[in-house]
């Protein structure tokens, strides 16, 4: 299967945009997506994010993709995959690693992404092995 793996990664994914995926039944998603200019979609996707409705907003940039997703044992993360193909989790800056992004920061940091040239700095990154 080394001609499937060489074939996605020849893909390349849109850049520079915004994207909401949902979920529509167990092998399929529903995709839409808008320019990064389009802040007011974003923002209004991010307030939407609720665990029943299975969807994740993700921005995809040159530095890497960042996501907010939901899940039913927490409330809306933030995740990083860079170029490098490491994954990042976002928490409050010079908090312990255990407490959660509240729903304010979560939106700072996925605005900020829409214009950053780099990843958002101001919170603290840790990575996910």
């Amino acid at each position: 299967m080394g001609w499937l793996r060489d074939w996605l990664r020849r893909r390349k994914p849109p850049q520079d945009v915004a994207e909401r995926l949902t979920g529509a039944g167990l092998f399929r998603v529903h995709t839409e997506r808008v320019p990064l200019t389009d802040a007011q979609t974003v923002q209004r996707w991010l307030r939407q994010l609720d665990p029943d409705l299975d969807h994740q907003v993700h921005i995809r940039r040159p530095w890497g993709v960042i996501a907010a997703v939901t899940d039913r044992r927490n409330p809306v993360a933030v995740v990083m995959s860079d170029v490098e193909d490491r994954s990042w989790s976002a928490y409050p800056p010079g908090g312990d690693g255990h407490a959660e992004l509240t729903p304010d920061q979560m939106e700072h940091v996925m605005l900020d992404a829409l214009t950053s040239a780099e990843r958002p700095a101001w919170p603290d990154w840790r990575r996910l092995d």
